[in-house]
This record gives structure tokens, C-alpha cells and sequence, in this order.
């Protein structure tokens, strides 16, 4: 099923591991990433993402 995330242009292009209310859309209720196939973005952005909540993870803020 396709998940609809309504994020801006300019929110994914400023995306960091400092923007923990973007990167909680992009995750499920147990922490996990959701798959590029589900969230429909393209394959640069969900590396920026997965990157991005690695490195939040990291940091102890998701």
C-alpha cells in the first residue's frame, strides 16, 4: 500500500538528523525505516532519509 506523505520540496532538501518531526513519517510505529517502494520517493532522497535517521538514531534523538 502506498503511504502519502505530504512533505514539501523544500523540507526534503534541507533534511537533517536535526528534523526529527520530518523523519518520524518516514519510519513506522516500531522504528523502522519504510521502504522506498512504499513511501514513493526516489532512490537519492530515501538514501538521504535512511542516512539522516541512522544518524539520528546514533544521537539518541529518535
Amino acid at each position: 500500500m502506498k503511504k502519502n506523505l505530504n512533505i514539501s520540496n523544500e523540507d526534503l532538501m534541507k533534511l537533517d538528523y536535526k528534523y526529527t518531526h520530518i523523519l518520524k513519517k518516514f519510519t513506522n510505529d516500531n522504528g523502522k525505516i519504510i521502504p522506498q517502494r512504499v513511501t514513493n520517493m526516489s532512490r537519492s532522497i530515501h538514501t538521504k532519509i535512511s542516512k539522516a535517521i541512522k544518524q539520528a538514531r546514533f544521537l539518541s534523538l529518535l
